[in-house]
């Protein structure tokens, strides 16, 4: 596709569009690519539109499936159209729980194109989403984290965000690794590597998609769309039975699979036994390997990516990035026998001395479960 100039910046950076479509909609990226000033109509008329319904389909049936798949046999135009009419779609179907998934999971497919755009693509973007994200990559803060014989390693933040941002990404500070008290903070920013500029992006992204979706009647949509609209609604109906009847009404273990997979983590939720590791893990204390097996595979479960746990023991006092990144992969079920790792029941964690309180549970899991459940109805 011809890229398309951005001229918010002092200097030229393109976009490419049909990576980013939640920053334009159709009528104004016609208007920049062709020149041409076009009616929302207009464009739907000389568009071939079966391609796009397709597209719009495998977009909205495959959030509630839990994967929306990158384009594969359509033009640039026809993807941001297909997004576009998604959210019109979503508008019309007007259910939350819908909607966020879809946001989640569109946000999730974008990650990979923010993985390979370059720091000032990254920071203008983050402009264009109303967050100021200052590239600093020409004089990056270098921290040192481990000592070698012959060379310090150092980790290097390239980004700076305002605290105040920072703090719009909601659902990534339910992630206890993301809180503020757990971030490098100076003059009233917080800094960050690349690779966690593009998470902080991809949560924002997630909200900006959510709020383009806003209730819209049946009888607003073009007449062109109905027959879509129709069919997607009983298809999404059918599917939703199928995939997320087990949200409201199945067993408590169910449930939290649907929380996992939005991502959500609830630290205030955390089993008395957990909260005492974690804090100690904050803290800088040394501890033991079993108590930081029952933590680390306890994080893992709950939804916490491999980095974000291995950030959480960085300041443990022999913390190695190499090691700890290997034993959580392995914990993690990416390397080895490949197999995830469960935590410790309640029997075990009380016979390695690891229990603090009595919970009536059989494993650290379920009391997380119950007590987020409880916070949720609260």
């Amino acid at each position: 596709m011809k890229k398309l100039n951005a001229n918010t910046m002092k200097f030229k950076i393109y976009l490419d569009y049909a990576k980013y479509p939640f920053l334009i909609n159709p009528v104004q990226y016609f208007k920049l690519k062709y020149g041409v000033k076009l009616s929302f109509i207009d464009i739907l008329k000389n568009m071939n539109m079966s391609k796009v319904k397709v597209r719009v389909r495998e977009r909205i049936l495959g959030a509630i499936k839990g994967k929306i798949p990158d384009a594969l046999k359509v033009s640039d135009d026809e993807e941001i159209l297909s997004y576009y009419i998604s959210i019109i779609v979503l508008s019309v179907v007007n259910d939350k729980w819908l909607t966020r998934r879809y946001a989640i999971f569109e946000a999730e497919r974008i990650r990979k194109h923010l993985a390979n755009e370059d720091n000032a693509t990254l920071s203008m973007i983050a402009n264009r989403l109303g967050v100021f994200l200052d590239n600093i990559e020409s004089k990056p803060l270098k921290v040192p984290y481990f000592i070698g014989k012959d060379k310090v390693f150092t980790v290097e933040y390239s980004f700076k965000v305002h605290v105040k941002d920072y703090l719009k990404s909601l659902r990534l500070h339910s992630d206890p690794s993301w809180k503020l008290v757990n971030q490098l903070v100076s003059d009233g920013y917080v800094y960050l590597t690349k690779e966690k500029a593009v998470r902080y992006l991809v949560e924002i992204i997630a909200d900006t998609i959510e709020k383009q979706v806003k209730p819209l009647g049946k009888d607003e949509v073009p007449n062109v769309l109905r027959s879509l609209l129709d069919s997607l609604e009983a298809e999404i109906n059918e599917i939703r039975k199928k995939h997320v009847h087990y949200a409201l009404y199945a067993s408590m273990k169910e449930r939290f699979e649907e929380l996992r997979s939005l991502g959500i983590v609830v630290s205030e939720a955390f089993p008395p036994c957990i909260k005492l590791l974690y804090q100690d893990v904050i803290e800088g204390k040394h501890v033991s390997h079993h108590a930081r097996f029952a933590l680390a595979t306890f994080l893992l479960n709950i939804g916490l990516d491999v980095n974000a746990v291995v950030n959480i023991f960085r300041k443990t006092p022999d913390f190695n990035e190499t090691i700890a990144r290997y034993q959580v992969e392995h914990l993690a079920g990416l390397r080895g026998s490949r197999k995830k790792y469960k935590p410790y029941n309640c029997n075990t964690m009380k016979t390695l001395g690891l229990c603090v309180e009595e919970c009536n549970v059989k494993n650290p899991l379920v009391k997380y479960y119950k007590e987020v459940l409880r916070l949720k109805k609260a």
